[in-house]
């Protein structure tokens, strides 16, 4: 970090600082070192003085304050002007990205994030790729473009995850591409990583609002009921911590009321998000608390139909799916979700589902595993793998993938956000993680 943060000057002094606090899970320091470095003027130009006003933003992003953030951005973007170095220019592109992100303006923001990482990439500008790449798999997965998530995750992992400056949150986006791909037993190695080190976890947890809702409910899963314990103790103490932030009390209520089982908590996490992806995960959360009470079943539709619109408006198209699925449950049908964004015509005249289901076969999964990704039965894939033959003229799941990989390899990848190079996509590189532990079936998770 000290590398790069060069310069001796007092705002270089103030960005270090408010980087270390940050880094050592202190959100409300490093905001308040953040500020001081803007507001001291700076007349050698020193690198990271340039750099300090997009730090300053993305702490603010990270405390979802985002009014605030987008004020500091526009005053920002009024003072730029003279030529840039291309590592300002790219973090200016993440940065903003990342905050259009967070609002809810998901295209827009993967677009920014995406041309910063090419500029950071071009220029070695290292210490950038990590938050570009968290926000890129984060958007992909959202997505269920595994594709693109998985592509992501592979650069992330050659950034050392938890040993690279900053990157509890690599760690917890790769945890859950692993659990997505292949079920939470995949993750439990790297789930476990993060909650037994209270240094990562703490930094996780002032970084990512979603975090601690997701390890706990993980952690339900695996039957791991110490992890879920000291997620909610460590997000509780970090709320404690950072009382002004609304977004800090939120997580640690959602986290609590998973664990508890309290329809109270997760409600008043649901009102407190700032940010309406977080808000709809509270909301799907409380919706199978009460419909595993049995209790009103009217408001628990309500409630979905409330998350639906939400993950439908920030294009949360995985999450989407999940809850048309539950409200199917209740005999209340929606439009279909699509699965996958692809832009242009669908080859061979294949559905979005059927793309989907072509795209995950073509990589070698089982019909059970595809079903899960997707939220669909395996006989729901069964039907529309039976459809992609027919109009592939294919007969067999080898004939596929031969077919998807000369068709895929004649794509343009990678001159868009969220698209993979030649040749397909990357492997999941896993950490291998010994976890000394006994998992049982748990009684709090989404199913």
């Amino acid at each position: 970090m000290d590398d790069f943060l060069p310069g001796s000057c007092e705002a270089a002094e103030f960005f270090r600082r408010s980087a270390w606090s940050w880094y050592d899970g202190r959100l409300d320091v490093g905001l308040h070192y953040a500020a001081a470095a803007v507001d001291v003027k700076c007349d050698e130009h020193h690198e990271p003085c340039e750099l300090a006003p997009f730090w300053h933003i993305a702490l603010l992003t990270k405390a979802r304050e985002l009014e605030a953030g987008w004020r500091a951005l526009t005053s920002l973007q009024v003072r730029r002007g003279a030529p840039e170095s291309d590592r300002v220019t790219a973090t200016a592109h993440i940065i903003q990205g990342d905050l259009l992100f967070a609002t809810g303006r998901v295209d827009d923001g993967l677009a920014e994030v995406g041309a910063g990482l090419r500029i950071a990439e071009r220029s070695n500008a290292r210490s950038l790729l990590p938050t570009g790449y968290v926000v890129m798999a984060l958007g992909a997965l959202r997505r269920a473009d595994m594709r693109a998530c998985l592509h992501f995750v592979d650069k992330l992992t050659g950034e050392a995850l938890l040993g690279y400056f900053g990157q509890a949150a690599g760690a917890w986006v790769t945890a859950q591409a692993a659990e997505a791909r292949s079920g939470v037993e995949s993750a439990a190695g790297l789930i476990a990583g993060i909650v037994t080190n209270p240094f990562v976890l703490r930094q996780l947890l002032v970084s990512e609002p979603a975090a601690a809702s997701w390890l706990v409910r993980v952690s339900g899963k695996l039957g791991a009921c110490d992890l879920a314990n000291a997620t909610v103790t460590a997000a509780s103490a970090a709320s404690a911590e950072h009382s002004r932030f609304g977004v800090m009390r939120a997580s640690a209520l959602h986290g609590a009321g998973l664990l508890e089982g309290d329809s109270g908590k997760l409600l008043e996490a649901a009102n407190l998000y700032p940010d309406r992806w977080c808000g709809a995960s509270a909301r799907e959360d409380l919706a199978g608390l009460l419909a595993a009470r049995r209790s009103d079943r009217n408001n628990t539709i309500h409630i979905l139909e409330s998350a639906l619109g939400a993950y439908t408006a920030v294009g949360a198209t995985r999450d989407a799916s999940r809850v048309v699925n539950k409200l199917r449950d209740f005999g209340v049908r929606r439009g279909a979700i699509r699965a996958v964004e692809r832009e242009g015509e669908m080859p061979h005249g294949l559905t979005n589902t059927e793309f989907a289901v072509a795209e995950l076969v073509s990589q070698g999964h089982t019909n059970n595993e595809v079903g899960r990704q997707l939220f669909i039965s395996r006989h729901t894939v069964a039907f529309h793998l039976k459809k992609v033959y027919q109009k592939m003229s294919v007969a067999s799941r080898v004939e596929l993938a031969a077919s998807w990989k000369a068709f895929s390899q004649r794509q343009r990848f990678g001159g868009s956000p969220g698209q993979c190079p030649p040749g397909g996509p990357l492997p999941l590189r896993r950490r291998a993680v010994s976890a000394k532990r006994t998992f049982a079936v748990a009684p709090f998770h989404r199913t």
